[in-house]
């Protein structure tokens, strides 16, 4: 989602009253009266103003631009300082008669062995009293002229400070001039100049610039907050400047710029992806070289089959050399018809050409081995499968009791009708009648026993894993003995003894609970149920223990937990990832690298048989026995009724990149191709398989893709166009539907002016030969404001905006479509 803010930049903050020393004087002359001509009356009052001068505190400081202590790729960014207090580079005059608008600070930007003092750029300064480094005048040192400044105080004369000599061939080179100087600083502000001033003064920062770009071939730098004050002359006139230059370090910071190779910038590697002769780059494997000189069918199916997504295998059949059995993982060129779920339907089959598909097959191998290597899933697993064993002989308990009581009271003959739901439960019907309604008609996963009796919600939860003493006399308390005569009273019937005469472990169990038990064990809709409970769909949770009360209380409306006891998210969890490709290697997702080349993008669909396949093979790493099937059956059909994550489309990304700038943005717009009325494509997975590869998986298919440059704040700098460097043009003033601060158009695109340098430096040449100003005023045209011959502080920075570039991606049309017909010809 994309934030919209305001933001206006001002050229200054210039006070009535800077720092200095001043005398406020006060004179009266009475006259009238008795009063002497010429009485006068005079009062004198000395005062300081003060400000930043000579330190200033981490808590002046609001951040640094690059960071302190980081390393990136800065070469096209202007380091620059945001102070807390707007108006600290002009609160002080850079000599007694400037105007004010000239401020005192200036960002200077050092290489390795530039600093006498710092030769490796780490930010070492000489530290000492004021007094003795900037009073104590050397032969070869140019210090502050402080007959133009306000002189130091006897307190600031022992202040401790920090200070950079900067020889002059240093100086000369890359300090800006006084009447660059105004240019390096600004304020932002997020609020309209008519807000309140006190909101503004806790919104609004100052900011002062660099004029010096880093390296492209990379390094350390430092950089210095600055004073100038008293330093105009040597600013105006490099020449005055003796052997070195002492300046006072306000504040200091290092880092290292990464290497910027040729056409390495973020536009020339995006504009990469889409270059190059593979149209419409989609994700199609090339075939075996030189195959099919003979075009029968059988080459033109194969020809399809390669075209289609799939990669030859080097699996030569007997029966005919030269043939192969053929491979497609979950990223397909085209969309694909869905495969029917029969049993086993993963399994490899031939077609009519006698050619074997391995790809579902190959899936389900891939799932299982992936759920058996992964500790945490195949306990919980295991664990599902031996809860399974114990909650069906929990429900013999009651069931099979239940069935032994009435044998005992020979019932033989009593009728349960079939419409009740319970019938399709328990087994053979002639025993008893437990009215549970439509309770356990199982049809709504999260709906069972929520409308139907009490019985129906205790036996829920024994299926959910629950002890069954907890619940039997619930399960039970509706129940009744049909067949009665009239005269006939219902008999009685022992808690106790029923629970035990359905318990296997204890010894009064009877052969009623034994076959209850053989029944129960593998029928569907035990199973199904218990599956929801353990794959946490179900809204049962767990009840508190205690036995009858426990269960009165709770089925009064005691809130219950969000899951069942047997429930264990680790599976679910687990294949969810599964199903976005997470654990899948990348040679089963790209088998053949040729696909993928260097510097390339490439769209696919993805085959949901293949992510079910995958499913079905971690699940049935579960099976140990033959009674286990019937169980992982029902975790496999519960999991994906629930409609898990089933990414539709996506991107995969070859590039350099991703390694230079891993933020850089992927966003799918908020209409897809599948037709109107779909909800907004999401990104479902966006991850970096290798230093240079990134996949993305949508779940649906956008009808654009937006590829933006990281957003690294707002920060100025130039950018790549052509292989040069240049400025963007903003608009000073609105033109037609150009707003101030909109990219100023040329032929179809946005208008750029070449940097100008100082020779031999990456020093902006502002007002120099180069005139770099000059330039910009002159390009900007129509969109310039009238009566005025230059650039304002606020409008060059305007101009130096880094906006991150926005490309709009559109999936090939062949990606468009739900199915895409396998039996159709090219």
């Amino acid at each position: 989602m994309t934030e919209t803010r305001n933001l206006t930049f001002l050229d200054n903050l210039v006070p009535k009253v800077t720092a200095d020393d001043y005398t406020i004087k006060v004179t009266q002359t009475p006259s009238g009266g008795d009063i002497p001509d010429g009485t006068k009356f005079e009062l004198a009052q000395e005062l300081t103003v003060t400000g930043l001068r000579l330190r200033a505190e981490t808590n002046e400081i609001h951040g640094v631009y690059p960071p302190a202590g980081t390393a990136g790729r800065f070469a096209q960014y202007l380091p620059h300082v945001a102070l807390e207090r707007r108006g600290v580079p002009w609160e002080r005059k850079i000599a007694s008669n400037d105007d004010g608008t000239t401020p005192w600070l200036g960002i200077l930007l050092f290489a390795p062995g530039e600093l006498p003092h710092d030769p490796k750029a780490l930010g070492a300064t000489e530290d000492g009293t004021a007094e003795s480094l900037l009073l104590s005048e050397g032969n070869d040192v140019s210090l502050p002229d402080f007959t133009t400044v306000s002189a130091l105080t006897a307190e600031e004369k022992q202040q401790t400070i920090a200070t950079i000599q900067v020889p002059k061939a240093v100086f000369t080179r890359i300090t800006p001039t006084s009447a660059e100087l105004p240019l390096l600083a600004h304020i932002r502000t997020p609020l309209g100049t008519e807000q309140d001033d006190t909101a503004r003064r806790k919104a609004e920062y100052a900011y002062v610039l660099a004029n010096r770009l880093p390296d492209p071939l990379g390094g350390r730098y430092v950089a210095h907050l600055v004073s100038f004050e008293g330093h105009k002359a040597l600013l105006d006139d490099p020449t005055k400047v003796k052997d070195h230059v002492r300046l006072v370090s306000l504040h200091h910071w290092s880092f290292v710029s990464a290497p910027v190779e040729a056409g390495a910038a973020y536009t020339e590697l995006r504009a990469n992806l889409t270059r190059g002769p593979v149209r419409p780059h989609l994700l199609q494997h090339p075939g075996p070289d030189g195959y099919g000189n003979v075009l029968d069918d059988y080459t033109k199916h194969i020809r399809y089959l390669i075209g289609t997504g799939h990669v030859a295998l080097g699996h030569v059949r007997a029966a005919r050399a030269g043939d192969y059995a053929f491979y497609r993982g979950p990223l397909t060129p085209y969309p694909v018809a869905r495969v029917t779920h029969h049993d086993r339907w993963w399994e490899a089959v031939e077609d009519s050409f006698g050619v074997k598909s391995l790809g579902h097959h190959t899936a389900w191998a891939l799932g299982r081995g992936l759920a058996l290597a992964d500790q945490e899933f195949a306990d919980a697993l295991a664990r599902a499968v031996d809860v399974r064993h114990a909650v069906v002989r929990n429900l013999v308990q009651i069931v099979g009791g239940r069935r032994a009581v009435a044998a005992e009271l020979d019932r033989s003959t009593l009728d349960r009708p079939l419409t009740d739901p319970v019938g399709e439960l328990l087994p053979p019907p002639e025993r008893l009648r437990l009215p549970f309604e439509e309770a356990f008609a199982g049809a709504a996963v999260d709906g069972f026993g929520a409308d139907g009796t009490e019985n129906a919600r205790a036996l829920d939860r024994v299926l959910a894993g629950e002890p069954p003493q907890f619940h039997a006399h619930a399960v039970l308390a509706g129940a009744e003995v049909t067949g009665l005569a009239d005269d006939e009273e219902e008999p009685g019937i022992e808690l106790i003894p029923m629970v035990r005469a359905g318990d296997l472990t204890f010894p009064a169990a009877t052969p009623s609970a034994t076959e209850t038990m053989a029944e129960l064990m593998d029928d569907p809709r035990v199973l199904r149920r218990f599956a929801a409970h353990v794959l946490g769909h179900t809204a049962q949770g767990a009840s508190a223990a205690g036995g009858e009360e426990a269960v009165s209380a709770d089925a009064g409306g005691t809130a219950n937990p969000p899951t069942a006891p047997v429930a264990e998210p680790t599976l679910t969890s687990f294949l969810n990832g599964l199903r976005l490709l997470k654990r899948v290697p990348f040679d089963h997702l790209v088998p053949d690298a040729k696909a993928l080349p260097p510097e390339s993008m490439r769209w696919f669909r993805v085959d949901p048989d293949w992510l079910d396949a995958l499913v079905h093979g971690a699940l049935w790493a579960g099976i140990c026995g033959s009674h286990d099937e019937g169980t992982v059956k029902e975790l496999v059909s519960a999991y994906l009724a629930a409609s898990p994550p089933t990414p539709k489309s996506g991107l995969l990304i070859r590039s350099r990149l991703v390694a230079d700038y891993p933020e850089f943005g992927v966003e799918p717009s908020k209409e897809q191709v599948l037709g109107p009325g779909l909800d907004s494509p999401k990104v479902l997975r966006r991850a970096a398989l290798s230093p240079d590869i990134l996949l993305v998986l949508f779940d649906g298919v956008p009808k654009e893709v937006h590829i933006t440059e990281p957003d690294q704040g707002l920060h100025l700098g130039v950018a790549t166009y052509g292989g040069a460097e240049k400025l963007t043009l903003r608009a000073l003033k609105r033109v037609g539907e150009k707003a101030v601060g909109d990219e100023v158009p040329d032929n179809g695109g946005a208008k750029h002016v070449p940097v100008v340098f100082r020779a031999n430096s990456r020093v902006l040449d502002l007002k120099g030969a180069g005139n770099l100003l000059g330039a910009v005023w002159a390009a900007l045209g129509v969109y310039k404001p009238s009566g005025r011959a230059a650039l304002s502080p606020g409008e060059f920075g305007l101009q130096l905006v880094r906006s991150p570039e926005k490309a709009v991606l559109r999936p090939p049309a062949a990606l468009h479509g739900d199915q895409y017909d396998e039996e159709a010809r090219p």
